[in-house]
């Protein structure tokens, strides 16, 4: 593999004890990774290596398999992210939090991030991801729709509109965009853009967002930085800079030496991942808390209610599921994270929980994304035979056997996918066209990673 020289310079002169060793790291064989829904995912994972190092819902896979055509991963059972920024939800994990926490992932498209939090937040607190870039919005409410949570909002704004949310949210994630030095390994286009240019015009990006979020952390709360790059302009050197805030203090924690984690030079705990490293790419994640005491957010949280009866509530929705019925129909969604809509008039809301579906008369119909809900009621789908779930997946209108008319939850191998309307003789297909299967499968397709 061919690295920028000058990379290789700054690499030298930066780590120069460690420098033949992180050379090696780049001629290492690259990994698969995954991250396991704690409620979807139940198979047996014998055709993965092993456990990420540090995240036991994480494994490391034997060979890329055609996720594309695995019907547990459009519905969300996993989640394709790399080992090394899988250690965002362990550092997450070891923060004091409040019990119901609110946390802001600042950049968070494509969604992987996003989808580990949610997964650690598992229903509690609220999550706010934001994504400022209007095209890559679609892909981060496909990812949140598929976990299925109720506790999410996503917002489309540029970080700087944060500003005036003074004191807001328990935690902020800056997964700040960088020069990308840790994907050298996996990524020609990577190697090929790089140029010290990029990397002083990624430090001073990453300079704006953190001076726009900053304020928007509560006393006590904890700003998460990481990129996947591996140099000190754009990770030690940021969070130097917010340590000079006289409300900033560093914080001390300490990951296990068996990680083979390298500590970062910085007054907060910081660490770098290496290339080849517990089986991820190159990486950085640093922390730091605001001070004061910490603080409630002040919210009021009035519980709304169906304007129908109780006995119109859609079978498919469990009991304990809040259900709020708007202009354009039902959503699932958090009480806390209802109210915290309604504070967030400075920034551009697009999405909040998961759409439920609209009454239309006394009939309901159901919207895709119920599904795919934790909070949907799965005892009652049709199973599909592996050729039918690949034929719903890319926008067919299938008829399975078991199928009645009317609305059809269906599912595969116990998850559940989506929805299918029996006309008779034909169906309508409701998996939404942006999420469909482009090209078609090919005969002897692979087992999934799950049932080799």
């Amino acid at each position: 593999m061919e690295l920028p020289e000058a990379f290789l310079e700054r690499l030298r002169k930066d780590f120069p004890q460690k420098y033949p060793q992180l050379f090696q790291s780049f001629e290492q064989p690259g990994c698969v990774s995954v991250n396991l829904h704690p409620r979807k995912f139940a198979a047996a994972s014998q055709g993965a290596i092993d456990a990420v190092l540090w995240n036991t819902q994480g494994l490391i896979l034997a060979q890329r398999p055609s996720f594309v055509y695995d019907p547990w991963f459009h519905g969300g059972a996993y989640y394709v992210q790399e080992a090394g920024s899988q250690l965002i939800g362990v550092l997450f994990s070891m923060l004091q939090l409040p019990a119901q926490p609110l946390v802001l992932d600042l950049c968070a498209s494509p969604g992987g991030k996003s989808v580990h939090l949610a997964n650690l937040l598992s229903g509690s607190g609220v999550l706010v991801s934001n994504e400022p870039i209007k095209t890559r919005v679609g892909v981060l409410q496909e990812n949140l729709s598929k976990a299925g949570w109720d506790n999410h909002l996503i917002t489309q704004s540029d970080p700087s509109v944060f500003r005036g949310l003074d004191s807001l949210f328990d935690v902020v994630l800056v997964d700040a965009p960088c020069s990308g030095e840790g994907m050298f390994r996996k990524s020609e286009e990577a190697r090929e853009h790089w140029s010290p240019d990029l990397v002083r015009f990624c430090a001073a990006r990453q300079h704006r967002l953190l001076e726009d979020i900053w304020p928007t952390l509560k006393p006590g709360g904890f700003l998460l930085y990481s990129t996947c790059t591996l140099n000190r302009a754009e990770n030690e050197a940021q969070l130097e800079t917010v340590l000079q805030q006289s409300d900033a203090q560093s914080v001390s924690l300490v990951f296990p030496q068996e990680w083979g984690l390298m500590e970062g030079n910085c007054d907060t705990a910081c660490w770098y991942n290496w290339p080849g490293n517990g089986g991820g790419e190159g990486f950085f994640l640093g922390v730091i808390q605001k001070q004061g005491p910490s603080e409630a957010v002040q919210e009021s949280i009035k519980k709304q209610v169906l304007k129908r009866k109780d006995s119109s509530r859609p079978e498919w929705i469990s009991d304990g599921a809040n259900l709020v019925e708007r202009e354009d129909g039902l959503h699932l969604i958090s009480e806390r994270a209802e109210s915290l809509s309604r504070q967030l008039r400075a920034v551009r809301l697009v999405h909040t929980g998961t759409r439920a579906g609209a009454f239309m008369g006394n009939k309901f119909k159901p919207d895709p994304e119920l599904a795919l809900s934790v909070h949907f009621n799965s005892g009652k789908t049709t199973p599909l035979t592996l050729d039918e779930a690949l034929a719903f997946l890319c926008g067919d209108g299938i008829l399975p056997e078991t199928a009645k008319e009317g609305w059809n939850p269906v599912s595969f191998q116990g998850l559940p996918l989506g929805w299918i309307n029996h006309l008779g003789r034909r169906s309508n297909n409701l998996w939404p066209a942006p999420w469909r299967i482009r090209q078609r499968p090919q005969a002897d397709l692979p087992k999934p990673f799950w049932q080799t």
